[in-house]
């Protein structure tokens, strides 16, 4: 038995392929995927091989659909549930096909009342932002979401740079629900609207002549920010991050780096600062985001998607990105189109979803 796939097949190219259809092993789901979004990342593989050892390889880190096998071990999952998939461990697991083997710890429960496609746009980013939060920048998980208590550094001013991005909305989600107070957040205006109901208490235009003034006067105290993300991560946004960051403060950046101002492009992306370009103090702690490794932290591995995410769901704690759906032409075109949105940035405030169906 076999199934269709959108997969880069070289450096440059990309093609629909049939995939064999594998039965799960231990610990192990087959999910018929519905719909898969689509990242930035997916331009990088396709377009220059990057991070790709071998070719075929499926596009797609972002999957939601039903549960249509169970493999042994998996006791709290059955068939006919509905689950998105943080889709990245390899091409049989990819979200990019008709049917994917997505591990257990991957998998997160999705309430009946929440759509499939709103579903396929969390995984990714959501695991991104509580990664960044709890292991990269060290702040304690609550107990329970909402926290039922104010953490140590509940008023300590933390600033999201490029909240607008998905990553930057679940983290203000999860700052929110944690019980942070002063969360700052920088995207174009028109997302300011948006990022104040969920949870910013301070929203800025990163296109602002004041940015920095803007930013030190939204941070009260000495106008400095003890922790930051930098949702972007190009040489011009680090640079601007560096002007109001505290010189013990600790700032994530979510790899690669950027070189200049771009967002993409093969000879432009680093996985550290460049030597000689890096603009904070040497007592600044600057954290790269490698979210990919995020299971190597064991409870993060066991709880984040399995347990955390279907309790945020339920409650409605976390809200999905707004949707921009693919559901026109072939397969295979639904996934051209959005590979070149993606390629000249036109996406900004919710997520490439495409509907999978041959």
């Amino acid at each position: 038995m076999s199934h269709v796939a959108i997969a880069a097949v070289a450096k440059g190219r990309f093609d629909e392929i049939h995939v064999p259809t594998e039965k799960p092993q231990q610990g192990e789901v087959l999910l018929k995927t519905e719909y898969a979004a689509m990242i930035a990342f997916d331009t990088y593989v396709t377009d220059f091989g990057y991070a790709t050892d071998t070719f075929p390889m499926v596009l797609g880190f972002n999957a939601a659909g039903t549960i249509v096998e169970v493999g042994p071990g998996v006791d709290d999952l059955k068939i006919g549930d509905k689950v998105t998939a943080f889709a990245f461990q390899g091409s049989r697991s990819k979200a990019m096909q008709q049917y994917s083997i997505q591990s257990r710890t991957v998998c997160a429960k999705v309430p009946n009342s929440m759509s499939l496609a709103a579903a396929a746009t969390i995984p990714d980013n959501f695991v991104t932002a509580f990664h960044t939060l709890f292991n990269e920048l060290g702040l304690p998980v609550p107990n329970t979401f909402p926290a039922l208590e104010s953490p140590p550094l509940s008023s300590a001013p933390i600033l999201i740079y490029g909240a607008g991005s998905t990553a930057g909305q679940y983290a203000i989600q999860l700052l929110h629900a944690a019980g942070y107070k002063n969360i700052i957040a920088t995207a174009s205006s028109k997302h300011h609207e948006y990022l104040a109901s969920l949870g910013a208490t301070a929203t800025i235009d990163y296109r602002t002549p004041s940015l920095v003034e803007d930013i030190t006067k939204a941070a009260g105290g000495d106008g400095k920010v003890a922790l930051a993300i930098d949702c972007i991560t190009a040489e011009g946004t680090i640079a601007e991050v560096s002007k109001v960051t505290s010189e013990t403060g600790t700032v994530a950046l979510l790899l690669p780096v950027k070189e200049g101002n771009n967002v993409r492009g093969e000879a432009q992306m680093y996985m550290e600062i460049p030597e000689g370009r890096n603009p904070f103090p040497k007592s600044v702690n600057i954290r790269g985001v490698r979210t990919f490794l995020y299971q190597e932290n064991a409870f993060q591995k066991e709880n984040v998607m399995p347990k955390i995410l279907p309790d945020l769901l339920e409650k409605g704690i976390i809200q999905p990105n707004r949707v921009h759906l693919l559901d026109q032409g072939t397969f295979k075109e639904r996934v051209a189109v959005g590979l070149e949105l993606l390629r000249h940035n036109k996406v900004s405030g919710e997520k490439l979803v495409v509907k999978i169906e041959v």
